[in-house]
């Protein structure tokens, strides 16, 4: 038997606001922000490729399906890379970083748009 609460409601609400540092959120699951790197997820697993600032800068996953968050790393941003396997212009998406089960998503960098 479910039973809410004014506490319950409260916090699916505030769930469902974008926390600070959050990037943007997304109905898709969270596998489908990028490409895994088994190599990478083994090295986050092992602590020698992860997040400087643990989330500092994420995504929110929010839909049916693959509800998660991940953080966000670049080579040259927010990035502990002790043997030197990042790539320029690549954009590393941490799931459970932290946890046996770490895994890293690889995405490539969208460009920015310069204004004159």
């Amino acid at each position: 038997m479910l039973v809410l609460s004014a506490n319950t409601i409260t916090v699916v609400s505030v769930a469902k606001e974008r926390v600070r540092g959050q990037y943007a959120t997304s109905k898709q699951p969270y596998w489908k922000v990028g490409t895994i790197d088994k190599k990478l997820s083994s090295a986050c697993q092992r602590g020698e490729f992860r997040q400087r600032k643990y989330l500092v800068y994420s995504i929110g996953f929010d839909g049916g399906r693959g509800r998660g968050i991940t953080g966000i790393a670049q080579k040259h941003w927010n990035l502990i890379d002790k043997k030197g396997l990042a790539k320029a212009n690549l954009t590393y998406h941490f799931f459970n970083q932290g946890y046996s089960n770490c895994k890293v998503y690889v995405s490539i960098t969208p460009v920015r748009n310069r204004r004159n």
